[in-house]
């Protein structure tokens, strides 16, 4: 009994970690701010991607984090592909005119193209991008072909940054 808790506990979170990574990102079709039809990964193809992912308006702050620093480098969609996709429910789909009218108040104008929003189940997106907390922001790093080769989340630290700036710049070349 002993070696299965020991399994359970130990082993399996080893194996279930980072299943995201090595593999397209999923499929995600949503509705930017400006009215654009969207569809990832098909969008990202061609050039390194950062999405930035979030379930909770209070995950703003931590996106602000890394992308106040991340456009000012590589700009808006210039040498890399930015997008922001708010996750919500689909019992908020009913509201999304209201919803997305908010948006586009708070979000500036020059993202608009950029943010995407996704209204329906989510409950496959938190396995197949891992997700553990809702609260959080999520920074996926793609290559040119929409393949995830590293996640950041939580609020930027220097070293983050650093490293994900490193990556990119390893993707670009």
């Amino acid at each position: 009994m002993k070696k299965i808790i020991l399994l359970v506990v130990f082993v399996i979170p080893l194996i279930a970690q980072d299943t995201f990574l090595n593999k397209s990102f999923p499929k995600i079709e949503g509705i930017s701010l400006s009215g654009k039809n969207i569809t990832f990964p098909d969008v990202l193809i061609g050039k390194p991607s950062i999405l930035a992912v979030a379930f909770r308006q209070k995950a703003q702050r931590c996106i602000n984090s890394w992308t106040d620093e991340l456009l000012v480098k590589y700009g808006i969609n210039k040498s890399i592909n930015y997008y922001e996709i708010p996750m919500l429910g689909g019992q908020y789909t009913m509201a999304r005119n209201w919803i997305d009218g908010g948006m586009r108040g708070g979000v500036p104008k020059p993202l608009h193209d950029y943010t995407v929003t996704y209204y329906g189940p989510l409950r496959s997106y938190f396995k197949s991008l891992d997700i553990s907390s809702k609260g959080d922001c999520y920074m996926y790093v793609l290559n040119s072909d929409g393949i995830v080769v590293d996640r950041y989340n939580g609020f930027s630290t220097e070293k983050g940054l650093t490293e994900m700036f490193n990556l990119i710049d390893s993707l670009s070349e």
